[in-house]
Formats: structure tokens, sequence, C-alpha cells
């Protein structure tokens, strides 16, 4: 089959490789439909996020993807071949600590796909075929109503961003650092769940005009202070919530003075070990540090895929292209260097 792997640092390449097969019986055999580009793997492309997980040359790609079920273990009891299925980024084991108490992304025996062999050599999802263990608790069936396409954002970006703002009542004002496809999804998840004001800050024009048609109120830093721009707005105060999807030094320091005394920062971006964070400020301003990372994507896909099928919360600002898989290495490109107004890129076998 053909799947997406890594070269190493700034390298994608499309190869040949063998099909995977059932590795046990409660596994199922997906065909893949629809795999989209998550900020994590522009990461490992560009080599920041290697170290951590232990990837290296040669690994396969993706996991953000919805598909079709092939073939299923003799024990599998809820799926069949032929049904549209989507899958969290990763897996649980269901009886472990963590997993008792529906923390299932802190899985003791936790896989990931696509995100090499720290994380269990699942094999990537950017390809024409996926083996899904634990099919019965990993897998949930596609409500016919939303798109393939629409589908791929279930797996980690969309749900795991509306996960990280459970507990906002409405009416909260809500500052989001980044426009990319996380910081898109912010402004989304914030406006459905009657936030307002909502502040988006970027310095890319194209993508600060997205987030305003989501309903957010554009701040460009490079014309004017984030800081000043949200305290006119909010009484002089800072937002209630800060959601900071950048994850850099710069970003969180500002997220910290945007928000107000006892406010809440939402850590939704990857924040590099390397990076050394000071927490003073914060500290000192009594603001909540909520980290947002890998939250249990499983508990919340069912919520956020009826939200879409219900017209609720429509995906197409955070998808801007849908190419061939065989263009992969040209769509990596796109999304690393922003080329051609590139957002989020859905990539099909």
């Amino acid at each position: 089959m053909k799947a997406v792997i890594y070269g190493g640092k700034g390298s994608i390449k499309v190869e040949n490789v063998e099909a995977p097969k059932l590795r046990s019986d409660t596994d199922a055999l997906v065909r893949i439909k629809a795999a989209s580009i998550c900020g994590t793997d522009v990461r490992l492309y560009w080599g920041t996020m290697n170290e951590m997980f232990g990837y290296e040359a040669g690994e396969a790609m993706g996991h953000e993807f919805v598909g079709v079920v092939e073939e299923v273990g003799k024990a599998v009891r809820h799926f069949k071949p032929g049904q549209r299925v989507v899958s969290p980024f990763s897996t649980h084991c269901g009886h472990c600590y963590y997993c008792e108490r529906d923390h299932i992304t802190h899985c003791e025996n936790l896989t990931a796909f696509g995100l090499g062999k720290r994380w269990g050599a699942l094999g990537g999802a950017q390809a024409e075929f996926v083996c899904v263990p634990g099919a019965d608790r990993t897998l949930l069936a596609l409500d016919e109503r939303v798109s393939d396409e629409h589908a791929t954002v279930l797996p980690d970006v969309l749900t795991g961003v509306f996960a990280s703002f459970e507990g906002l009542r409405g009416g909260e004002s809500v500052a989001v650092t980044g426009c990319g496809p996380t910081g898109l999804a912010a402004v989304m998840c914030a406006r459905l769940l009657g936030a307002g004001p909502i502040f988006a800050i970027d310095h890319h024009d194209n993508r600060l005009a997205i987030a305003e048609k989501l309903g957010a109120t554009p701040i460009n830093f490079d014309r004017e202070d984030p800081v000043d721009a949200v305290r006119s707005q909010t009484g002089g105060r800072g937002a209630d919530v800060v959601a900071d999807t950048v994850g850099k030094l710069g970003s969180i320091n500002k997220a910290y003075a945007l928000a107000r005394p006892r406010g809440t920062l939402l850590m939704i971006g990857y924040v590099d070990p390397k990076e050394q964070i000071d927490i003073g400020v914060a500290s000192l301003a009594h603001v909540l540090i909520k980290p947002c990372l890998v939250p249990p994507i499983r508990r919340y896909q069912p919520r956020v895929m009826k939200l879409i099928a219900d017209g609720r919360l429509d995906p197409s600002p955070l998808l801007s292209h849908t190419m061939p898989l065989d263009q992969a290495p040209r769509a990596y490109q796109m999304m690393a260097d922003r080329l051609d107004g590139a957002i989020k890129i859905v990539l099909k076998p």
C-alpha cells in the first residue's frame, strides 16, 4: 500500500510499504478515506518534537483519519466490514489505573497512530490502511451526515479544543493567541459555548480574517499591543479566559498578561521542554493555568460529531485544501511554510 513516510528533517516521501494486518482478535483493519495533517505532524517534519517521540526517518505519518472497516477480528462485537468509522489519535487499554478513572490519554498502555515506536509503533494513518487495536473501545461509528473531510477534525484538533473549554458557562471574555487550525478551532468552540467578546491574536492577516468571520475581534500584534487592545474592551481587567495555541515563550508570556487576575490560561499548544517559562506573573495574579494537551478525545468525540452533524459546528474554515495522498510532500511544505493560504490539509488515498 502507499503511505506517507518521514524521510528526515524537512523530508516527506510517499512509499509503497507492506499493508498492516490484524494483530489480535480485538483489532479492526480500516481502509482510509481521508486523513488530515496535524500541527504535530508539521513539528515532526520540522524536527522539533522528534526527540520527545523518539521519531526517526522511516516512520509512517498521520493520526487524524476517517475510513471504512475492511476486516475485524473475531472478538470485535460492535463493528463490521463496510462501516464508516473515525478514531481518536490514540488507543487505551480500558483496565489500568487511569482508564478506570476515565483519564484515557494517560493510559499506562497507551499507543498512538503515526507517532513512532515510543508510542506503540501503530503505523501512520496517512496511508491506504491502518490497523486499529481494541476496535470496540477505540472506534466510533460515523454519522452519515458528517463528510469524510469534516470527520478528520474529530480524532484530535477540534475535539481536543472543545474538551479544553469544558466548564465555560457563557458570557466569558476569551482571548486566543495564534490563528492556526488550533486557534481557529478555539474561536469556533468559544463562540459555540456562548463566550464573548472573543479576541483572536496573530500577525497573519489571512488567518485573522478567518477568525473575524468566525466571530472574533482580530488583533494583529505587529500593529497594536494585544494587551492594551483586550484590556480596553474588558473594563481594563483583561480576558476571563486566555487560550494559548502557540506554546512558545513569547506567546505564553503575552498570554499571562492578557488574562485578568484570577482568570484562566488554557495551555492548548505544545510547549517545548526547552522553553524556560516563568510563571511568576501568573502566580502573583492568581491566574489558573490549565494544561490541555492530549485530552481524553474518545470521551468527547460523540458530542462533537453530533454538533457537526446538527450543523452547529462547521469545520470548513479549518480545512483549506484537499489533496491526493501522492501530493503529501507538497502538502507538508504548504502547511510548514504557510503557502497558498494553507491552514489544514486533508489527504485522500
